[in-house]
């Protein structure tokens, strides 16, 4: 079921298109990344969809209602759209006692959250005292203090440091798996692949594809295998439709076949295989393909 619907989405200011006609759905209890380069429209296409911009044309609803409908919005939709809204004289613990008195959550929920992002023991310093990573811990438990049903994130990885990204990961699948919707922006498509079930991409304001994961890469890995009959096993796999090269005399890289497949026919024709290897797909190269073609065709459009 769709909890997030825009249709048609299209923002402009003065003679800048922003976003245009952009529509794409999230499902409940998904994760998913909201991509695109700088300036590509995506913090400006998630403000239409909280309410914070009026759309030129066009619709963005949550749960089938626009954001200013919602009855209790805090409670449906928790937003971190900027690290740096707490004031800096004020502790962590007395913002969000103040986020939640507005939005109506009992006052242990502060603590709550306060560990869920690691805060506990810094929530009596001052935000201003605060590195980028913990202002964006801090604007991730505000946005969980009302505990939601959606997050709405817009780069919440920025300043984080390579453990806090893994933190991060962790958190959000945790999140998803409590049936809780994450649309999370970024504009680098590796920080989010191990997260995200599904993506939507946008460049120059336009949709480039929207897409689950799995079928974004579907067929692309590469699965190199060491064997003393490479050619043998390329041919063999090449019949049954795969795309099979051989790169060495003992070694075929082989597309569109998975590593069961591979074995069950070497295993049918006693080939042996010393070695199989699998190579991921390149996320940003795919990202790239994409947004040069979405380039190309605006060109010759």
């Amino acid at each position: 079921m769709a909890v997030i619907e825009v249709d048609g989405l299209t923002k402009r200011f003065a003679g800048l298109t922003a976003v245009d006609h952009v529509t794409f759905t999230v499902e409940r209890g998904r994760v998913v990344g909201f991509l695109g380069p700088n300036g590509a429209g995506k913090t400006t296409t998630l403000r239409m969809l909280l309410g914070l911009v009026t759309p030129t044309s066009g619709t963005a609803t949550i749960n089938g209602r626009r954001y200013t409908d919602l009855v209790d919005p805090l409670h449906v939709v928790g937003a971190a759209l900027e690290s740096s809204l707490a004031y800096p004289g004020r502790s962590a613990r007395n913002h969000l006692r103040i986020a939640a008195f507005v939005g109506g959550a009992a006052p242990e929920r502060v603590d709550e959250v306060l560990d869920v992002v690691d805060l506990t023991e810094a929530a009596d310093r001052r935000v201003g005292q605060f590195s980028l990573g913990m202002r964006q811990r801090l604007a991730l438990a505000t946005a969980l203090v009302c505990d939601p049903e959606i997050l709405v994130l817009d780069e919440p990885a920025n300043g984080l440091d390579p453990e806090g990204v893994h933190w991060l990961r962790t958190l959000l699948r945790r999140l998803a798996g409590e049936g809780r919707t994450v649309l999370v922006s970024s504009h680098i498509l590796a920080e989010v692949a191990q997260t995200v079930d599904s993506v939507v991409i946008l460049d120059r304001g336009r949709l480039v594809t929207e897409s689950t994961l799995a079928d974004l890469t579907g067929g692309t890995h590469a699965v190199r295998v060491r064997t003393p009959r490479a050619a043998d096993l390329a041919d063999l796999l090449t019949v049954q439709g795969a795309s099979a090269t051989v790169i060495a005399t003992d070694r075929v890289e082989i597309t569109g076949a998975t590593t069961e497949q591979i074995g069950t026919v070497a295993a049918e024709h006693a080939i042996p295989i010393f070695e199989t290897t699998t190579e991921a797909p390149d996320l940003e190269d795919i990202f790239l393909r994409l947004t040069a073609n979405a380039e190309r065709t605006e060109v010759t459009s």
